[in-house]
C-alpha cells in the first residue's frame, strides 16, 4: 500500500458550514465563525457528489474563531472518536481508516 502524501494546503473557511472536497485530501482547514461550523465528510464512494479518499487521508480542522468546529458525516460513513472542537486554537485529526470510516481526535 503507498504511503499518503501529506501537504501543507490551507484553506481558510468563514462560513457556518464547509464542505469538505476532493481538494482538501491531507489539508489543513481553518474554520472562523461567530458561531457553530459545521464541517460535513462527502459519502464515500463512486457515486455521483461521492468522493473516493484513499484509507490513510487526513483532514485537519482549526478552529480560529469563537464557534466550535464538528465534523459530520454523509450517509451511512462513520466516524469514531471526539468530533467537535472546544475552544479557539482547538484541532481536529480526522483520519480516514476504512471504505467507509472515520476516526477523528482532537488536539487541544
Amino acid at each position: 500500500m503507498p504511503t499518503p502524501v501529506l501537504s501543507t494546503r490551507l484553506r481558510a473557511t468563514t462560513g457556518a458550514a464547509v464542505a469538505v472536497t476532493a481538494f482538501d485530501q491531507n489539508a489543513i482547514i481553518t474554520t472562523s465563525h461567530g458561531s457553530a461550523v459545521e464541517v460535513t465528510l462527502p459519502l464515500s464512494g463512486t457515486a455521483v457528489g461521492s468522493v473516493e479518499f484513499p484509507i490513510g487521508t487526513q483532514i485537519q480542522v482549526i478552529q480560529l474563531g469563537a464557534g466550535a468546529s464538528t465534523v459530520v458525516k454523509t450517509g451511512t460513513d462513520t466516524i469514531a472518536g471526539t468530533v467537535a472542537t472546544a475552544a479557539a486554537g482547538d484541532l481536529l485529526i480526522v483520519t480516514k481508516v476504512a471504505a467507509a470510516a472515520w476516526l477523528s481526535a482532537l488536539a487541544t
